[in-house]
């Protein structure tokens, strides 16, 4: 059901050295990326799934 584990591994790695955070495609806002990947495992979905209004939950900054 998930993207595979070991990409997730890999982008993981990269965006924990950039300070722990994800970048939205746009270049808008900063995400918490492990609390997105978090929520969607809690409710059994991908993350590509979540509502904007659920995503909009783990802004970090703009």
């Amino acid at each position: 059901m998930y993207v595979e584990f070991d990409k997730i591994c890999e982008l993981d790695d990269i965006i924990d050295q950039e300070g722990g955070l994800g970048l939205d495609p746009f270049g808008n806002a900063r995400y918490d990326y492990r609390a997105i990947i978090k929520h969607a495992k809690e409710r059994n979905i991908e993350p590509i799934d979540m509502t904007i209004r659920e995503l909009n939950q783990f802004v970090v900054g703009a």
